[in-house]
């Protein structure tokens, strides 16, 4: 197999280790690999329109989010071994399912959830209609997880376009995504 592929494969092994041992400690390490430009982005899976919620540009609003997952969402399982990988020169892009595992941290993200809804709900940008249904919808979506327990796996994809830089691959791009259900 191409040493590049399993060079980007290394790197997506140490994302998914970052996001199993959640250690906030170990945050800065962690966001070694993310490229470190202000272009970078990260697109969580209720983003629909860039800047919009869930659309991360910009190392510090990566690390942000990376943190709050860490501090607030379930067990990520990426699925590091069959993952797709193509490389051209220095650019390689991947994608790969797998799945989020509900933990006992709902409770402890329920102010943040709350603070969300709020935000939904003071978003000026928005007609009225639009912000009652964005946070009705996110409101219920997570009554919807509370419901479903600890232990339930919620299936999803994961996309990134990873760059090499000075002879190291990261992240440039990333993609969350959820089934609808």
């Amino acid at each position: 197999m191409n040493n590049s592929v399993e060079e980007v494969r290394r790197v997506l092994q140490q994302f998914q280790d970052g996001y199993t041992a959640r250690d906030l400690s170990k945050l800065e390490r962690f966001m070694d690999l993310i490229s470190q430009t202000d272009d970078i982005e990260l697109i969580g899976i209720g983003a629909s329109v860039r800047g919009g919620n869930e659309w991360f540009q910009g190392v510090e609003a990566i690390r942000e989010i990376v943190e709050s997952d860490w501090t607030y969402w379930g067990d990520v399982r990426l699925d590091v071994q069959t993952a797709k990988i193509t490389v051209l020169g220095e650019v390689a892009w991947l994608s790969t399912a797998g799945v989020l595992v509900q933990t006992r941290t709902f409770d402890k993200a329920l102010p943040f959830y709350l603070q969300q809804m709020r935000e939904l709900l003071e978003d000026e940008d928005r007609d009225p209609d639009t912000q009652l249904m964005e946070a009705t919808h996110f409101g219920l979506r997570r009554l919807r997880e509370r419901a479903k327990g600890e232990g339930h796996a919620w299936p999803l994809v994961f996309t990134a376009v990873l760059l090499k830089r000075a002879d190291r691959w990261r992240f440039h791009t990333l993609h969350w995504s959820m089934p609808v259900d």
